[in-house]
């Protein structure tokens, strides 16, 4: 009989491309029963041989941590799986009621909350040291009741696993089996500079907007993802504002199709939580396309770097420093070509989904 697994989440979308697309449909593909329940108002379906229950949209942050959790708790108890896994630490206490059924319960972790907490926006200044530090005792206190934990970044690897023994390094490494592999190649003498995924001051919008200012060989800049209003209007105030266009959001689909109308990926990231740490999905989809990265020149973005030879590492708070590396990249079509040939052959050998769900299907057979 196939082991039922159910995984949770009151925030993700049900197509996210972690929980659904990687996770989801790898353990359904590999045998398991699996089901998904997610709070979004679209309704139950089968996609890929998932099931998605449905508990209903919730228009607020308030509203789904008071009503959303409890019918995802309440669903997940309906379901009677073998095994749950949760994605969202709101519903870190909702899994240990679930574990006292005597089903098996995990705990995947996207994220160190603790560091960003302290960068949130929507929590006043004043208490994110506060509420970090309790938040960090009660995940602390949940990661060692659990079955099992998981996490996308060796160094939260290393962090975990002294908590929870068994801890599972799942990473967000691209799938090479997708549309993604159908894409054309790259012209090395296009001009485009693009990022996708959200967008906000933490991550660098600013950064790069203000750099294409300095920029005078004809570049442009493509954004996709979401942004707030304000930061989308401070956007819209500065001088590069004239060399960039905003997608807005866009299906997945279409963000690959960008890929082939662009020559360099750019990640911009502050110094600030977590953005020191490299692993973001971002970077293999550029580096599988082939695309050289502009990144960090801090944290483990360096090392990254130093091991793949797949950008340059810049000061993402110095407008001469990005668009001088931007109009380098350009002037020499040659490097770019061998810096994004570097990188999409690092994905290919080490950094590809195959590698990553193989550690979690050890996982979902062990427990």
């Amino acid at each position: 009989m196939k082991k039922k697994i159910c995984h949770l989440t009151s925030v993700h979308p049900r197509y996210d491309i972690r929980v659904f697309i990687k996770e989801c449909q790898s353990l359904a593909q590999n045998g398991f029963d699996v089901s998904l329940v997610v709070a979004d108002g679209l309704g139950d379906e089968v996609k890929e041989g998932v099931k998605i229950y449905d508990v209903g949209a919730v228009n607020s942050r308030k509203e789904r941590i008071l009503k959303a959790r409890k019918k995802v708790f309440l669903k997940a108890k309906e379901l009677k799986c073998d095994i749950y896994q949760f994605h969202d630490p709101e519903l870190m206490f909702l899994g240990l009621k679930l574990r006292k059924n005597g089903v098996k319960v995990i705990y995947d972790i996207h994220e160190d909350l603790t560091k960003q907490i302290k960068i949130k926006p929507w929590i006043h200044k004043s208490l994110r040291g506060i509420i970090s530090f309790f938040f960090e005792k009660v995940e602390n206190f949940v990661v060692k009741k659990v079955d099992a934990v998981v996490v996308p970044q060796p160094y939260m690897y290393s962090v975990y696993s002294k908590k929870n023994k068994n801890t599972t390094l799942v990473e967000n490494f691209v799938i090479l089996q997708s549309k993604n592999a159908t894409l054309e190649n790259i012209n090395y003498a296009n001009k485009t500079c693009f990022h996708a995924g959200a967008l906000s001051l933490e991550r660098g919008v600013l950064n790069m907007v203000r750099a294409f200012s300095k920029i005078n060989d004809g570049s442009d800049l493509v954004l996709a993802g979401n942004i707030n209003d304000v930061t989308l209007n401070q956007c819209k105030e500065e001088l590069g504002w004239n060399q960039t266009k905003y997608l807005g959001i866009i299906p997945y689909e279409s963000v690959l199709e960008q890929y082939n109308n662009s020559s360099i990926g750019l990640i911009l990231y502050n110094n600030v939580g977590q953005y020191y740490l490299s692993y973001a999905i971002k970077l293999f989809e550029y580096m599988l396309k082939g695309m050289p990265v502009i990144m960090p020149n801090f944290g483990e973005w360096v090392s990254f770097n130093e091991e793949n030879n797949c950008g340059i590492n810049v000061d993402p708070t110095n407008t001469d420093q990005v668009a001088n590396a931007i109009m380098y990249l350009n002037k020499n079509p040659e490097l770019k070509k061998k810096l994004g040939e570097n990188g999409k052959k690092a994905v290919i050998e080490k950094y590809n989904w195959s590698i990553a769900e193989k550690r979690l299907m050890e996982l979902y057979k062990s427990i």
